[in-house]
């Protein structure tokens, strides 16, 4: 029985549905459609909600909410064309509905519209404004308004306890992204066969978002994925779980026999309501990754002014400190120094009080420490730029604050399945007092492998300083299928102050092949596998196009491997590729082939100028291989053989102007720049030129020395729309003359 009635907000219709689950119960589940006005959005917006039995009759109880969002080719009023899509009430999935679990539990579904499109524009399928995005919708940005706009409206438990995030396909791509943005927000999510990765973020710099790089976002939230075996995703939920299983213990996973749907969808909500009912606390240390330039989470606000691709990884925060760098892409992509980045805590500081900083650059080993006063609040705001930087927040009479810094594999080139692993562990010190009779431990995070020697001693670790293990720590793996493995590492000193840290390390098999079929691509057009199953003719690489490797190119490589030749991602790399930090990786789109939204992905190397005669780089390679509606993952070693010399002049990632009118123009070599230059000129008089010389030291308009950014100021104040011609030389004197696309304003 459906009985129909109006109330006066945006026209909200509600209807009930009679249960027939709840033993007896002649209560009912109350649906209502509502709308709201969106200051995200700048428009309406629609939602659905699922009122439980007695909502109305108990005036004075309050409940938990899960948020549901939907899949492709649906909206928020219903089921949509496709049977998958069946999931409400009724008989829908045979019963294992949202209705239904709600009419036998004391909880509130909300189903927002992840439609994503204006009045005036033509109705389409594909919601939520990713892959590709298209607008300027951000439905992550939209999330806490909803929040507020649900528990202003209904009688929710208005805290992170009780509050879950789930959704179907390209709805369970949001739940992880948005799941993941908010820890502060929920405490469980559930995702039902949900998109393994998007094209995401700003409309202007979107970013590739892989589900299985983000792992570190999930601190103090259980998270879930329930997929069928039938599924045409779960190849790719397959690899995930071969990552997050390894390094997660608040992830599960369950595989029905079901294809694309919401397998299990009762077995899950009733995980994240065992989560209201023992929800996680807020980790004592937390990481977040973030796709916006400015973002909030557990009270810290992050604003960068970076406006191009890229993340923010923020790891290990707490009150004594954090990590922070911005990244091209994940997990190990091209540093970013040039971006501008503020931290502003939480009031966790003593108000209006002196606190010494310790900044720890890894990248250019630069240290640098200075004082800063917490504000009226007890808030501390830190500036930064996007390198990789290691923050000391201290009182003068604080202790020492001993981290992990990095490792290195001494006795090979990568960590081998089966074999014992020798590690050197670098720890640092960003705290007040110098680190006395520092110990480390190092154990297993998961059973699939084992620590034979677990301990080394440090001594002394001076203020600022860092210190490499006086012995090795090994490990072995007892499997050859994982391929990453998570330590834990417990600190002490003889002061009794202890730090737990972990840290991943990537591990390979023992017996890859040497791949002797393969190409390099080095500026040359070529005939490559592309889009799964098909083909495409590309120009890859930079250089003179002979296809043998030099120094100075950036080159691709091809694996040969049935009637194609397929590129690969470089995962292991030789110490003479990529010396300057670029590790540039590109993307081969397969989602015309198996309609994911997913990639294979292949890298873009740089050669080092420094190579002399004839030499041998090694590497570890990994491409993809079709097999419908399947990826198959293959690896292999490469013995790369450069010759030659240096001819490859610079080349041009990309250039803009500011909004305070400085030139900046990114370049990739594989020698130092020895000088930059630019021309523009008025797009309506192309006889007004100005010239400049543009600058890497850190002065006139550039932010950072020696990054490979070169910039300059301009003094002169104006307004127009201009060209840009852009000359640039190597220290071997190889020269470019570049004609940079698209229009530039000058301000």
């Amino acid at each position: 029985m459906i009985r129909f009635f109006a109330i006066a907000v945006f026209m909200t219709v509600m209807f009930t549905i009679e249960s027939s689950n709840a033993a007896g119960s002649q209560d009912s589940v109350t649906i209502i459609d509502s709308k709201h006005y969106s200051n995200v959005f700048g428009e309406v917006r629609n939602y659905r909600v699922f009122l439980p039995p007695g909502y109305f009759s108990n005036k004075d109880k309050r409940y938990p909410v899960i948020y549901f969002y939907h899949g492709w080719s649906q909206r928020y009023f219903g089921s949509g064309p496709d049977g998958y899509n069946h999931f409400e009430k009724g008989d829908d999935n045979k019963g294992d509905n949202i209705a239904a679990f709600v009419s036998e539990n004391e909880v509130i579904v909300v189903k927002p519209d992840g439609y994503n499109r204006s009045v005036n524009e033509e109705y389409y399928l594909r919601p939520y404004n990713v892959g590709p995005v298209e607008t300027s919708r951000q439905f992550p940005l939209y999330f806490p308004e909803l929040v507020n706009q649900i528990d202003a409206t209904y009688r929710t438990i208005p805290d992170r306890n009780h509050r879950a995030i789930s959704g179907l396909s390209m709805g369970g791509f949001m739940s992880f992204w948005i799941g993941g943005k908010y820890p502060d927000l929920i405490c469980a999510i559930g995702n039902f066969c949900g998109s393994a990765e998007f094209i995401v973020g700003p409309k202007d710099f979107p970013v590739e978002y892989r589900n299985i790089d983000l792992y570190k976002n999930y601190n103090g939230v259980k998270v879930r994925l329930n997929y069928g075996n039938e599924d045409f995703i779960r190849y790719y939920h397959r690899d995930l779980n071969k990552v997050w299983l390894q390094v997660m213990d608040n992830y599960e996973y369950e595989v029905y026999e079901a294809a694309h749907s919401t397998c299990g969808m009762g077995e899950m909500f009733s995980f994240l309501k065992s989560a209201f009912e023992n929800p996680p606390a807020k980790p004592e240390k937390w990481n977040h990754i973030d796709v916006y330039p400015e973002f909030s989470v557990w009270n810290y606000t992050v604003k960068t002014d970076r406006d191009v691709p890229g993340f923010t990884v923020l790891e290990k925060v707490n009150q004594r400190g954090f990590r922070c760098a911005v990244r091209q892409h994940l997990p190990d992509g091209e540093i970013l120094p040039f971006v501008n980045v503020s931290v502003i805590t939480p009031p966790v500081y003593e108000k209006n009080t002196i606190y010494t900083l310790n900044d720890i650059d890894l990248i250019t080993k630069k240290i640098r420490s200075y004082l800063v006063v917490s504000d009226d609040s007890g808030c501390l705001k830190i500036d930064f730029n996007g390198s990789l930087h290691e923050i000391g927040i201290n009182r003068t009479d604080d202790a020492a604050n001993i981290s992990f810094g990095s490792y290195t594999i001494e006795n090979m080139k990568y960590a081998k399945h089966k074999s014992d692993v020798r590690i050197r562990i670098t720890l640092l010190n960003k705290g007040m007092k110098k680190g006395e009779g520092v110990k480390a431990t190092l154990s297993a995070f998961r059973k699939s492998s084992v620590v034979s020697t677990g301990e080394s001693f440090y001594n002394i670790i001076d203020i600022n300083g860092t210190q490499k293990s006086t012995s090795d720590f090994v490990f072995r793996t007892l499997t050859d299928t994982t391929i990453i493995e998570r330590f834990k590492l417990t600190i002490t000193d003889r002061n009794n102050n202890s730090w737990t840290e972990y840290f991943e390390v990537p591990v390979f098999r023992g017996d890859l092949p040497v791949l002797n079929d393969y190409q390099v691509a080095d500026g040359r057009k070529v005939i490559v596998a592309a889009k799964g199953a098909g083909a495409d003719t590309l120009i890859l690489g930079t250089g003179n196009g002979d296809g043998i490797a030099n120094p100075g190119e950036t080159i691709s490589i091809l694996v040969k491997d049935g009637d194609k030749l397929r590129r690969s991602e470089i995962l292991s790399a030789d110490d003479l590729l990529n010396v300057n930090g670029e590790n540039k990786r590109l993307s081969d789109y397969w989602g015309t082939y198996d309609h994911v939204g997913g990639s294979a992905k292949y890298s873009a190397a740089v050669v080092s100028s420094s190579v002399k005669g004839d030499k041998t780089l090694s590497m570890v390679v990994e491409y993809w291989m079709p097999d419908a509606p399947d990826h198959i993952i293959k690896q292999g070693i490469v013995n790369l053989k450069v010759t030659g010399n240096d001819k490859t002049p610079p080349s041009v990632d990309w250039a803009k102007i500011t909004g305070d009118n400085t030139i900046m123009i990114k370049l990739t070599d594989g020698s130092g720049i020895k000088q930059v230059g630019v021309r523009i000129s008025l797009v309506n008089d192309p006889k007004v030129i100005s010239s400049f010389i543009l600058n890497n030291e850190g002065i006139n308009g550039d932010r950072v020395n020696g990054d490979l950014i070169f910039s300059y100021k301009i003094p002169v104040k104006g307004f127009g729309f201009c060209n840009m011609e852009i000359s640039a030389s190597d220290s071997f004197d190889n020269k470019i003359e570049f004609k940079a696309p698209g229009i530039y304003v000058v301000h």
